[in-house]
């Protein structure tokens, strides 16, 4: 895998949004160290005092199971010390359990300080400028971006609007496509409870007809070509196919813009049917017991039409990854069924608080790289007061803060490799974008999912949150809600 390194904690909280993929606001960002190396990172929002030791206890229990040789803290704020009982809750739990408080650094009006030096300026050090720090261009490389802030993300995933011009013409499209689908059999028939007695379109596992049966037939064919479909092909199997074709193309790029909306009904449509959604899924998140292997009837299609190319290997196993997971512990609001809702607002105030309305919501991003290596924090020394050069030098002194070790040669492909879960996201979100908002839960639940697998919990968690709010019994979002609340990373479910 590409390799990145840092300099010492000026560059740390400069690439902080990078790895976030938006800009704190009254956030403490809570990063933890194996050794030199970069593990699990935690975003909050700012509480008062008497919310903070809540905040901190609720989030120590995620941070421990990470086992960190030391934690830097590093609180965003707008207002001089509003970040300090925070940052006090949060070093006192750290304490209470022996983990090692290396840095404790507050960034406010484009500076930053450091509140365990002495030698700290009153006026602190000027925050880097973004060409200044070459870690910067690898996160760009990379596919990040830094949004202005977080409640930016969800309109990455906003679902058409009603006014839109094509709104009305792309629902009734999805809609006639979801009738011809069930009009060949693809949809279970459904009890009394309402839900379906199998969720499987065609035939059982491994019965060899049924979705894509057909296709492995003609793929074993020396003359079997992408989009190409066997003349015995039932319309079921046409259907599922044609809706893997779109997925293949639009997740390679190879449809793009107003092709998008021509395959929307083909992209959207079969997501209603758990078998096909899922299918995908496990395609997408491969090695998952969450997710399980892709079903036998489906696999031999998929690996046509989507392709080994479009596996995300590596997101759930922590000491490949590039960067780090993202987990999304949304703050409590209590719900008439007395669970968390998960939701979160960014300058609402209150992580795991169920108090006072005004401080009610909130959020936190975890992401790490768990892997190991790297040199000893504890070779980082003080940056000193009198001579501001001097000591943004001494931190350049420092080899490696063990994020990532620098790229080696020219290795093109672990760059693509690791952009690779960026790409499919974002095409994703476009899909979102396009799709009228009562199809687009299924869809909305996909992209959840594929972000959880790839460790980007703020983007799974605004995704849930949207198709909860379409639809409130969605059992794929409400699990997928239930894991992001409890911090549970995809690596601890392989």
């Amino acid at each position: 895998m590409p390799k990145i390194s840092l300099a010492g904690p000026a560059e740390l909280l400069t690439i902080l949004p990078y790895h976030l993929g938006f800009q704190p606001i009254r956030s403490v960002v809570v990063a933890c160290f194996r050794g030199a190396r970069l593990g699990l990172v935690a975003r909050l929002d700012l509480v008062g005092p008497e919310l903070a030791p809540l905040a901190a206890a609720r989030l120590l229990p995620t941070l421990l199971t990470e086992a960190p040789t030391a934690v830097a803290l590093v609180a965003f704020e707008d207002d001089r010390d509003e970040a300090l009982p925070l940052l006090g809750a949060l070093a006192d739990g750290l304490d209470a359990h022996d983990v090692g408080l290396r840095e404790r650094l507050v960034v406010r009006e484009g500076r930053w300080w450091d509140l365990h030096s002495a030698r700290c300026p009153e006026q602190g050090w000027p925050v880097p400028e973004l060409a200044d720090v070459p870690a910067v261009a690898s996160y760009v490389a990379l596919g990040h971006a830094v949004l202005p802030d977080r409640s930016e993300l969800a309109r990455l995933v906003e679902p058409l609007a009603r006014d839109a011009p094509r709104h009305d013409l792309a629902r009734r499209s999805v809609e006639d496509w979801q009738r011809r689908y069930a009009n060949a059999g693809g949809w279970s028939r459904r009890g009394r409870s309402g839900r379906p007695r199998t969720g499987r379109p065609g035939g059982a596992r491994g019965s060899g007809r049924g979705p894509g049966a057909g296709r492995a037939r003609g793929a074993a064919r020396a003359g079997a070509r992408f989009g190409v479909l066997d003349d015995d092909l039932t319309p079921l199997e046409f259907l599922v196919d044609d809706a893997l074709v779109a997925w293949g193309g639009v997740l390679r790029g190879d449809i793009v813009g107003y092709g998008i909306e021509h395959w929307l009904p083909a992209l959207v449509g079969p997501l209603r049917d758990a078998f096909v959604r899922d299918a995908v899924i496990a395609w997408l998140c491969p090695g998952s017991s969450v997710f399980g292997p892709p079903p036998d009837v489906l696999a031999p299609a998929l690996e046509l039409f989507l392709g080994p190319g479009l596996r995300l290997l590596g997101a759930a196993s922590p000491q490949d990854r590039l960067l780090g997971d993202v987990v999304d512990l949304s703050g409590p609001e209590q719900r008439a069924d007395g669970r968390d809702d998960g939701s979160a607002t960014e300058d609402a105030g209150g992580a795991g608080s169920a108090g006072d309305a005004g401080e009610a919501g909130g959020d936190d991003e975890l992401l790490g790289d768990d892997g190991g290596g790297g040199d000893d924090l504890e070779d980082l020394e003080e940056p000193g007061a009198l001579d501001e050069q001097d000591a943004l030098d001494e931190l350049d002194d420092v080899d490696d803060l063990g994020l990532l070790d620098d790229l080696a040669g020219d290795d093109w492909d672990a760059w693509e490799e690791a952009t690779l879960p960026h790409v499919v996201q974002a095409r994703l979100e476009q899909v979102c974008r396009l799709t009228p908002a009562v199809h687009a839960a299924p869809l909305l639940s996909l992209v959840a999912a594929v972000a959880w697998w790839c460790g980007d919990g703020a983007r799974a968690r605004v995704a849930v949150d949207r198709a909860l709010e379409l639809e409130p019994g969605h059992v794929l979002a409400g699990l997928l809600r239930d894991a992001l609340d409890g911090g549970l990373r995809p690596h601890r479910c392989t």
